[in-house]
């Protein structure tokens, strides 16, 4: 249980700020160097070679990736990015799946993984966090002035999708630094600071919740299912790869079948921040299960926060105790604001994903592309948020 005595947290401790959120400080490098140039034009051509024949054999003949030519953070999070979109096209450009990766995709994807903290498989940060530039270079980071570095087949649908994402990202900051605030002024016992903190969060979750009902101006369910959804999957509980996907050439896997979840928006560190500031719970079962899982796809940062967060000075436990109607409302409209974007990601994917018709294996309408039944966890997140105002 969370102590009131635990220090509060501090978003500078984790590569956080409030303007940019969990996302990088400056703009993601859009190309890697000249060492790496083949693999990095076939990435921002994908879309062409898509169209395309014999992608895969493209791919095996391709030089060695080289590593240790990579200079700084920002052009080894454009490598995992490159690595992962090759490697999920090379997974899923034909109708028969990929039962291995080859070794001059594999190892590099391995070692660049290693780099980063994540799995050799695409996630959440490269998909969005780590997968854009701007219109106007001196223009906001916001849907209108963003335009995607990577894209797989192309078009609004596309990158509408991925940029909807992206604005949500940067506008959580104001949230994520309402969460250090709130919980300073817990330990300062001062509840009209903890009130200001608290109106922040508000306002920053709901300025997330408005972004994310832009989705249907650009991207349609149709298109998003048959051309998008597909090339996100990965080779755990999916239906086409029940043994999951060999990495050749990686000493340290063995030479087994990995099983690595697909991408997906519960790979993002905003709302388990937000449950964990609002000390919403959820019952031990496998959905809980399944959102710890999904750390392991975040950067490693992103979880300590989330993790210091959890541990910190609880904001509920003194709103519950100081009876304060100002407060509590307050709180309780941040609780509602989380059940809310919940509730609109459930309409979503009831309309993008479970009313669509089913054509292959490898992109089934009734799993996420996480690998789960998404639409009973989803409507259980809601429902467990929305019962956990403060009466």
């Amino acid at each position: 249980m969370a102590s009131q005595q635990a220090q509060p947290v501090r978003l500078a401790d984790y590569g956080i700020t409030r303007e940019w959120g969990y996302m990088q400080t400056v703009d993601p490098v859009a190309h890697l160097s000249s060492a790496n140039r083949e693999w990095d034009e076939l990435a921002t051509d994908l879309p062409k070679h898509l169209m395309g024949s014999d992608f895969r054999k493209t791919v095996q003949q391709l030089r060695p990736f080289d590593v240790a030519a990579l200079k700084g953070e920002g052009e080894i999070r454009r490598a995992m990015l490159a690595l992962s979109y090759i490697g999920q096209a090379y997974q899923w450009c034909d109708v028969s799946p990929a039962h291995s990766m080859p070794a001059v995709l594999a190892q590099p994807w391995f070692k660049v993984g290693q780099l980063v903290g994540r799995p050799p498989i695409l996630s959440y940060t490269s998909y969005s966090i780590d997968n854009w530039r701007r219109l106007n270079a001196n223009g906001p980071v916001e849907c209108g002035n963003i335009a995607l570095l990577q894209c797989f087949l192309g078009g609004q649908d596309e990158e509408w999708f991925i940029l909807i994402h992206i604005d949500i990202e940067k506008k959580a900051g104001r949230a994520l630094q309402a969460i250090e605030d709130a919980q300073v002024a817990v330990v300062a016992n001062d509840a009209e600071r903890l009130d200001a903190a608290l109106r922040d969060l508000r306002d920053g979750i709901s300025a997330m919740y408005r972004v994310l009902a832009r989705m249907p101006e650009r991207c349609d369910p149709y298109v998003y299912f048959h051309r998008v959804r597909p090339y996100i999957f990965g080779w755990k509980n999916n239906p086409s790869l029940p043994n999951g996907v060999v990495y050749e050439g990686v000493t340290e896997l063995g030479g087994k079948g990995m099983t690595y979840r697909g991408e997906t928006g519960a790979q993002s560190a905003i709302v388990p921040a937000l449950d964990g500031v609002l000390g919403i719970q959820h019952e031990r079962d496998q959905l809980r299960e399944y959102l710890m899982e999904m750390r392991e796809y975040m950067p490693p940062a992103h979880v300590r926060f989330i993790e210091a967060v959890e541990s910190g000075p609880s904001v509920r436990d003194f709103v519950a105790k100081a009876g304060r109607a100002s407060t509590t409302e307050l709180f309780n409209q941040s609780v509602e604001l989380v059940a809310d974007f919940r509730a609109l990601h459930l309409q979503y994917a009831s309309s993008y994903i479970f009313a669509q018709a089913q054509k292959t294996p490898g992109n089934p309408s009734a799993v996420g592309t996480g690998g789960t039944p998404f639409i009973p966890y989803l409507k259980k997140h809601r429902d467990e948020t929305r019962s956990q105002s403060i009466r």
